[in-house]
């Protein structure tokens, strides 16, 4: 009898920031921005939405989520930043969005953010740390296998406190992890 063996490929991540605060190059582990999500002094109880972006036509059927924010005063230690995706058929910004995404970088669904967001895909929460400016809270929350060849990020602040006034230090990744069949052993 033989057997094969599957290894896991890590792709190279595509990076939601704000393309004029994100220090590319490597920043976090990451390089430059792909699509732009500017979360600059998100209030608490308000979320907002990426640019959609192209994960491709071929493309990996799982993907690692890591996520990084940095609020301008100590949240209490063990509350949530949610993310979710709106998934999309069309590459069309405003075409096709799952839960009423406009497709551009933007407040998402503003005072109605709870009644929207049941109809996005939940990909898992950062749970923060009692620490305020200058600590980048980096986490990978989990994975996901997106639906659509197009989609964005929407990010939800219940944290009760807003984020720090620059975004600098703050982004969401998505990494393909590639099956590999290796030959038999």
């Amino acid at each position: 009898m033989t057997t094969q063996l599957v290894k896991q490929l890590t792709g190279t991540p595509i990076v939601w920031a704000d393309a004029t605060d994100w220090p590319g190059g490597g920043a976090h582990g990451f390089g430059d921005d792909d699509y732009q999500l500017d979360l600059t002094a998100l209030a608490t109880t308000k979320a907002r939405q990426g640019t959609k972006g192209d994960l491709g036509a071929l493309r990996a059927a799982e993907w690692s989520i890591t996520v990084g924010v940095e609020l301008a005063v100590a949240p209490a230690a063990g509350v949530c930043v949610y993310y979710y995706w709106s998934p999309s058929a069309s590459g069309t910004a405003g075409t096709g969005n799952a839960g009423g995404a406009s497709g551009a970088d933007g407040a998402y669904q503003d005072s109605s953010e709870a009644e929207w967001l049941n109809q996005l895909i939940y990909l898992g929460c950062l749970v923060a740390t009692a620490d305020a400016t200058a600590v980048v809270q980096i986490q990978t929350i989990g994975r996901f296998r997106p639906p659509q060849r197009y989609g964005m990020p929407v990010v939800y602040n219940v944290t009760a406190q807003a984020f720090h006034s620059d975004a600098v230090e703050m982004f969401f990744a998505l990494t393909p992890i590639d099956d590999q069949i290796q030959g038999a052993v």
